[in-house]
């Protein structure tokens, strides 16, 4: 695996654990019980598999510096900041475009900032798996093995068998489809050809480039002139005129729905993607009642609950079931689990708000 790059996403708004996280310091730089941020997991998981000249980041342009803080072992070089998001077709070409030039023969492997992954080995085999597809020409993605019939993430469904090697197998991709309501996710389990959309991807970055070329033809060109001013006084400005006009599109819909060599490798990694306080709360060690905590607080007959406490005030609760509470210095917030996906609504209509 000479030839592999790995690649971290870390941009993200900061809304769905919100108000830890926030647009200025998102979820990805949040603490795990294992003392370590989310992003610091994500590059020791792949760590063993690379040196750090072959770590790169894209994340926001006021985060490069925090991301630094956390990944000191990344070249500074190695981090891309964007000016603004536009999604991860244009962030994914920039960073493709820029290995290609130190190593035309790369393969990148790319990961969001803010999953957790607790079987890092079916991890590790599973990416050795997709290398060797990769330098074949295809295109691979880690589809998880669903668990349940979550509602809260996209799906690919995969048609006929490819490979197998390394305990795994892949598949060709059919279709994507986005997050259905929980009817349609129960047909998806009991077909048992649907996996998770992790957002985990590994290829060739000249085999990703010639695909942006054909569907996305002008992007590709822009980012090239992008690329051909790194390292020079045009740099910045460059980018700056740039960035702000190119297509805001996901890889998903720009690249993967209209190619014909997208692969699945069906995995069960023990995956989480954070997405809300619920799962957060997840990662915590719970009692015998199913409460979660950080910080200071005591209870009295609740169940099921989780409580952050980012204060040096005590929370009492009191006869609680399911609920989340959230308690900073000049924000509470208390919330049903049922209701989790709501945060992000609240986060927006106050950040709107100033």
């Amino acid at each position: 695996m000479e030839h592999l790059n790995a690649v971290i996403l870390a941009g993200g708004s900061g809304t769905r654990l919100w108000p830890l996280s926030t647009p200025g310091f998102p979820k990805q730089f949040l603490p795990l019980p294992s003392g370590q941020s989310m992003i610091q997991e994500t590059l020791a998981r792949v760590a063993p598999l690379i040196s750090p000249e072959r770590a790169w980041v894209v994340t926001g342009r006021s985060m490069v510096d925090l991301v630094h803080e956390h990944l000191p072992s990344i070249p500074i070089s190695h981090i891309l900041g964007e000016p603004m998001g536009r999604n991860t077709a244009p962030a994914i070409a920039w960073i493709a475009a820029t290995i290609a030039r130190r190593d035309p023969q790369a393969v990148m492997a790319s990961f969001h900032a803010d999953a957790v992954i607790a079987n890092v080995e079916a991890l590790t085999q599973s990416l050795r798996f997709a290398y060797e597809l990769a330098e074949q020409g295809y295109l691979g993605t880690l589809g998880i093995k669903p668990t349940a019939p979550e509602t809260g993430y996209g799906y690919i469904r995969f048609t006929d068998p490819v490979n197998e090697g390394h305990g795994h197998q892949a598949f060709f991709a059919e279709r994507f489809v986005e997050k259905p309501n929980l009817r349609t996710a129960q047909g998806y389990l009991k077909d048992g050809r649907y996996v998770w959309n992790s957002g985990m991807f590994i290829w060739k970055v000249e085999a990703i480039l010639a695909e942006m070329r054909t569907h996305l033809p002008e992007l590709a060109r822009k980012i090239d002139t992008i690329v051909n001013a790194m390292g020079t006084a045009q740099e910045i400005s460059t980018i700056d005129e740039i960035w702000p006009n190119l297509i805001p599109i996901s890889i998903d819909h720009g690249i993967l729905e209209k190619t014909k060599k997208l692969v699945v490798i069906p995995a069960d990694l023990g995956w989480n993607d954070v997405g809300n306080w619920d799962q957060y709360g997840s990662l915590f060690p719970t009692d015998a009642r199913g409460i979660g905590a950080v910080g200071r607080h005591v209870d009295l007959e609740s169940q099921h609950i989780f409580v952050y406490n980012d204060t040096a005030r005590q929370v009492y609760t009191i006869g609680l079931e399911d609920v989340i509470v959230v308690e900073m210095n000049d924000k509470t917030v208390i919330c049903h689990k049922d209701h989790v996906q709501r945060v992000k609504e609240l986060a927006e209509s106050q950040q709107k708000k100033g």
